[in-house]
């Protein structure tokens, strides 16, 4: 497919969403949560007040110092950034799904032993038109709202919720449907939709690009049977934007991983299923289907067509840790995968009626793939984690330590969060383990290599954390030599910050 068929066909397939806004959601056959719902349960479960969110009154936060306890590294320094759904309620309406917040960009500046905040929403087009309307206008991921505003193509659904990253100069949030929406570094506020090159507009700039050793930010997008494939010199300009056929239509894709010569994309059995949703079949609307492997595609990048389409058992995979060529010319992946997608169709619904989620099922997935046979072999973890990392110096080539927010022990009103931090040692499987305890909640954290130190574990873990009895949001720093340690100094703030997706670091 060449281009001009390629953007011809993305046209189609956006102008046939507008029939989405005619559909009833899954979410409501769940039963519609308000607000005041939400503030009644969450009475009973105050480890969920983040899912509250915020206003676009209170949606922009500042603080010019944290309260710093312990030793605050005095080399790191710089902005560490998180991005995920904040707002949730508007005009009387509150979404049903986790997924749906609007998005809001929090940012860490750091230097000289100090902390300073700022968050903000990010003003996307459909926020302006929705704060103008006063109301919610289009429908979301999970949540049916009825509307006869018309759509203009993926972003106007872009909440620009999901990731966040500083490259080239920019500082983009991230969503997996839409265009990267770019930030302006100094306040946060938001200049607009990325524009790569003319012809182009809105097609989909994931939220999980990454960049290898040599400065390169490399990205998929994925609509319907197409898949794009965006390459970024280390200044943020585009250098080439190649079209491929998925060997999956339709399905859930995430996340990728790279290495030297190939891109790497999980294509779990999960999709949109249009039937179920207009029969109001919640169960099924994103069910896994066990009928079908999940497929690793690895593709080269110079050339989309040459490919392999390795088959694994069926699961969920949301987030890959990392992927390296062998000496022996096979592919070495890590991933995250679940056996169901529980927390997709329910879980991420209860927490936005202020309920405990499902306790989560996902572990860390270790496969080899075989490029001459097309066998892929795979070693499951046995672990309960998410939100894998690796040595950003690593990424594309072989990484012996694997970093995940993780599970372990049986808290009270704690199901489907997560307590604690662990390394992994994928060629030993030793593990290393921080157990923050029952008050914490834990979100992802990243490794931020030492300046002028080379190995693995010569990085600081810095990551978000709600304090449950303090009712504060913290920022974490551990050595991740000594994660058993657990925390060398801590940050906190004033006031909580919705919980988050994903986060960025970026060097002063």
């Amino acid at each position: 497919m060449n281009r001009r068929e390629f953007v011809r066909a993305f046209v189609q397939t956006s102008t046939a969403m507008a029939s989405l806004q005619a559909l009833p959601s899954f979410a409501q056959t769940v039963g519609a949560a308000t607000a005041a719902d939400f503030d009644v349960n969450v009475l009973k479960h105050p480890s969920l007040t983040p899912y509250k969110g915020v206003s676009d009154f209170t949606g922009d936060l500042r603080c010019e110092s944290l309260t710093v306890t312990g030793r605050w590294p005095a080399e790191l320094n710089g902005r560490f950034y998180r991005n995920g759904p904040a707002l949730f309620e508007r005009g009387g309406q509150r979404y049903q799904h986790w997924f749906d917040g609007d998005g809001m960009v929090q940012q860490f500046t750091i230097g000289g032993g100090k902390v300073a905040h700022r968050g903000a929403l990010v003003r996307t087009n459909k926020l302006l038109t929705e704060q103008k309307a006063g109301k919610f206008v289009y429908s979301a991921f999970g949540s049916y709202i009825p509307s006869d505003v018309p759509l203009q193509g993926p972003d106007s659904l872009n909440p620009a919720n999901t990731s966040v990253i500083e490259h080239g100069g920019r500082l983009m949030a991230l969503w997996e449907g839409g265009s990267a929406y770019e930030l302006n570094a100094s306040d946060l506020s938001t200049r607009g939709p990325v524009v790569w090159k003319a012809g182009l507009e809105q097609v989909p700039f994931s939220a999980h690009p990454k960049r290898d050793v040599n400065g390169h930010l490399w990205n998929i997008g994925s609509f319907g049977n197409h898949l794009i494939a965006w390459h970024l010199d280390p200044h943020g300009n585009l250098v080439d934007a190649k079209i491929g056929a998925s060997p999956y239509a339709g399905g859930m894709v995430h996340d990728m991983a790279v290495t030297d010569q190939f891109l790497v994309v999980p294509l779990p059995p999960v999709k949109l299923n249009f039937e179920a949703l207009r029969s109001g079949g919640a169960e099924q609307a994103f069910a896994l289907d066990t009928a079908e492997p999940l497929r690793i595609l690895v593709m080269r990048k110079d050339d989309l067509s040459q490919r392999r389409v390795f088959e694994l058992p069926a699961q969920m995979v949301f987030h890959v840790g990392n992927a390296f060529e062998r000496t022996d010319g096979n592919v070495s992946l890590s991933f995250v995968g679940s056996p169901h997608t529980k927390f997709l169709r329910q879980g991420a619904l209860a927490v936005l009626r202020g309920e405990p989620s499902l306790a989560g099922s996902a572990s860390t997935q270790l496969v080899e793939l075989n490029l001459n046979t097309g066998r892929a072999t795979l070693t499951a973890m046995d672990d309960q984690v998410e939100f894998p990392q690796v040595d950003p110096r690593r990424v594309g080539l072989a990484a012996q330590h694997l970093l995940s927010t993780s599970s372990w022990m049986d808290y009270a009103d704690r199901e489907g969060s997560y307590h604690g931090v662990q390394m992994r040692d994928v060629v030993s499987g030793k593990l290393k383990r921080f157990d923050f305890g029952e008050n914490l909640v834990v979100e992802e954290h990243l490794l931020v290599p030492k300046p002028g130190r080379a190995g693995e574990l010569d990085a600081w873990l810095i990551g978000t954390a709600f304090d449950v009895k303090r009712q504060v949001t913290v920022v974490n720093v551990l050595d991740a030599a000594r994660i058993e340690d657990g925390p060398v100094a801590q940050a906190a703030l004033p006031y909580k910050l919705p919980f988050g997706f994903h986060g960025h670091f970026a060097g002063a």
